[in-house]
């Protein structure tokens, strides 16, 4: 229609994609002033209510000739694939007592009142009530008939975002954990373990972790863990062994497992040198043979369950060899603000200010499972997104309670000496999540 492209009507864009003569009006309507939209495809005032309202929330009857709304009138969902969506909304008219669709599927169907072949008058917010550049679909038609499951299985909008501007690169859609071998999961990270090693010694020169550990995590970790002198302890997920080192140097008598040979021989070589008493073991969690049930006080593992394929068989093993009075301190990526395709709406969608970030975009919570990513010189390795609800019925089918639950948050000094790295950031989401966990009693029995 020789209209420029960034004052062109969102939703006439959209079905131009679908229907190939659709004509592609002018947008000169906006709620948000972003989305522009013609007078087909503004806000229309319901007959019952006065009230305006999204286009696609009212339907018309032919035998009254007036809109009504889905707030005065409340619809089913109706699954149905057309153009670019999954479902309809479906009105049962309090006049002529049939079912009618939202002003959408209508238009789809060919039955929106501005296609019919007398002029309706319906008013429209823009005041344009022009009816130019009609189309029809040429032929009588419906949509396909989908089961509402179906219709509720949209795509993750947010990853494609992540995908396009994240540090984060996506080797993988999301797996379901049934398809996935554990042979993988440990292959894929044994490959990338020099890596890791190396990005760590350049983040960490002074062995204390990476800087969300020092900043966010640890801290945090510290103050639940309190004295640790004396106490057996075994770091579940020791990767290069930094946090078993620092618990030897307070005392602790230190165990560390990791299912990495390479990370092992490295926390071995660093054994030799400071000669802490630290005790290495490669092993899978879900696998500890050589360790005796109720070995230890304290059983910390950190930023360990994202990675690990057999998390529920894992806890149980812990549960095994952690004494009865024991305690099981754990930190994981937040389950709902740090998963994997999550990320920070910016505008402008270059900025690198982070007070420039409008906030976290969130999408499809409920899906689970692993997705093959990598960063910087990492080679891919699999990451897991899990629920709340999942690890928290996974802890009390083994045994444990969780006595406490901390979303770390870095204190505002720490935020002074470090703003391009946690100012406007992780001092609004907690990117971080911290689990205590004891046995629970009228369980014990049953798990020696």
């Amino acid at each position: 229609m020789g209209i420029p492209k960034n004052n062109t009507c969102n939703y006439c864009s959209t079905i131009s994609k679908y229907e190939k003569h659709y004509p592609i009006r002018e947008g000169i309507f906006s709620v948000e002033k972003k989305v522009l939209r013609c007078s087909w495809h503004s806000q229309f005032q319901c007959s019952q209510c006065k009230k305006f309202h999204h286009f696609s929330w009212l339907f018309w009857c032919p035998n009254k000739e007036i809109l009504i709304c889905g707030d005065c009138n409340p619809p089913e969902l109706v699954p149905v694939v057309f153009w670019n969506t999954t479902y309809t909304y479906g009105f049962k008219c309090p006049n002529c007592g049939k079912i009618h669709h939202d002003l959408y599927y209508s238009e789809f169907l060919g039955v929106h009142p501005w296609q019919e072949e007398e002029q309706n008058t319906i008013r429209c917010i823009s005041n344009d009530l022009s009816k130019s550049n009609k189309w029809y679909p040429g032929e009588s038609r419906e949509g396909k008939k989908i089961s509402l499951e179906e219709a509720l299985r949209i795509p993750n909008r947010v990853s494609y975002i992540r995908k396009r501007i994240g540090t984060v690169k996506f080797h993988s859609e999301l797996i379901s954990e049934e398809q996935m071998r554990q042979s993988e999961v440990h292959q894929q990270w044994e490959q990338t373990s020099k890596e890791w090693l190396n990005l760590i010694d350049q983040v960490s020169p002074d062995d204390k972790g990476d800087i969300n550990r020092q900043l966010i995590i640890d801290p945090a970790m510290w103050k639940l863990i309190g004295d640790v002198d004396g106490l057996r302890v075994l770091d579940a997920g020791c990767g290069n062994g930094y946090f078993c080192r620092i618990l030897a140097q307070r005392g602790a008598i230190v165990t560390g497992v990791d299912h990495s040979e390479s990370l092992i021989v490295y926390c071995q070589k660093k054994e030799k040198e400071q000669k802490l008493g630290i005790i290495y073991f490669v092993s899978s969690l879900d696998s500890l043979p050589m360790i005796e049930d109720q070995s230890f006080d304290l059983i910390i593992s950190n930023i360990v369950f994202i990675d690990v394929l057999p998390y529920k068989k894992a806890l149980e093993e812990l549960a095994r060899v952690l004494k009865s009075s024991g305690r099981f301190l754990w930190s994981n990526l937040h389950p709902i603000f740090a998963r994997i395709t999550n990320t920070m709406y910016r505008l402008p969608f270059d900025t690198v200010r982070n007070e420039e970030r409008i906030g976290m975009l969130i999408d499809r919570y409920f899906d689970t499972g692993g997705t093959l990513i990598s960063w910087g010189n990492m080679k891919p390795i699999w990451q897991f997104d899990r629920t709340l609800s999942e690890y928290s019925t996974a802890l009390k089918q083994v045994g444990f309670v969780i006595r406490e639950i901390v979303e770390p948050k870095p204190d505002i000094n720490v935020i002074k000496n470090h703003p391009r790295e946690l100012a406007f950031d992780a001092d609004r989401i907690p990117y971080f999540i911290i689990y205590e966990c004891i046995k629970h009693p009228r369980v014990k029995q049953k798990l020696l």
